[in-house]
């Protein structure tokens, strides 16, 4: 009895110029899923404010977000504390956090602020708190997306 191996058949497959080299790692890189790096993504568009404040009571009213085209770790917000469609403050988003933000102490409108908030799914919750030069306003909000 003689019992015969089988034979392996090694298929090469012979990349002949450079071109098609190039073409098959273009090939691997395209499909590749981009991976959106930019926290504040989150916090961009309009939101809808259901306000708390220890001075004025409940108010709601809408902000725009909209991202620093120079500073990458900031975005603007604009009617802030209801101070007009066209104003607004600025706030830093956590490098160690992406969904939280610092608003540092600045003035708008003759007010003294500062506060900060997390970003939940499309819920913003912040807290912060408003100096007129006579009264602190302390103010607790819920900003929901409202991006129609």
């Amino acid at each position: 009895m003689n019992l015969k191996k089988p034979i392996k058949k090694t298929i090469v497959v012979k990349v002949k110029t450079p071109i098609a080299i190039v073409f098959i790692l273009f090939l691997f890189i395209a499909c590749e899923k981009e991976q959106d790096t930019d926290a504040r993504n989150g916090f961009v568009g309009n939101w809808l404010v259901n306000e708390n404040s220890s001075l004025l009571g409940q108010r709601t009213y809408e902000i725009r977000i909209a991202k620093d085209s120079i500073n990458t770790s900031q975005i603007y917000i604009y009617n802030f504390y209801k101070i007009g469609i066209q104003d607004s403050i600025f706030s830093l988003i956590s490098e160690s956090q992406n969904s939280a933000i610092t608003i540092p102490t600045q003035t708008s409108k003759n007010n003294i602020l500062e506060g900060s908030g997390t970003l939940n799914k499309d819920v913003i919750a912040m807290n912060y708190f408003i100096n007129d030069g006579n009264q602190i306003d302390t103010v607790s909000a819920n900003c929901t997306r409202d991006d129609d």
